[in-house]
């Protein structure tokens, strides 16, 4: 069975689901490390999202990565809810 490439809505609401933190508990590890996008634009993302603990490092035990982080991930959910 060929798995089915990611499109702007599905990336959009794994970006959201993360910020709140209602994901599945594989659901951002898959993303981030062996989903299939549909766009070069969603791999651009992808990468991006993988970085943003380096980038903007968390300052509180347990977060993935700072406010500024956190404001990336909103405007690409912004930008692919957009389109």
């Amino acid at each position: 069975m060929v798995a089915k490439k990611l499109g702007n809505l599905e990336v959009a609401q794994i970006l959201e689901n993360f910020l709140e933190g209602s994901g599945g508990p594989w659901e951002w590890d898959d993303f981030i490390s062996v989903g299939e996008v549909e766009s070069e634009r969603l791999r651009q993302i992808q990468r991006r999202a993988n970085l943003l603990s380096k980038d903007f490092p968390p300052e509180k035990p347990g977060e993935f990565c700072n406010e500024q982080g956190r404001e990336v991930m909103r405007r690409y959910i912004e930008e692919l809810r957009s389109r």
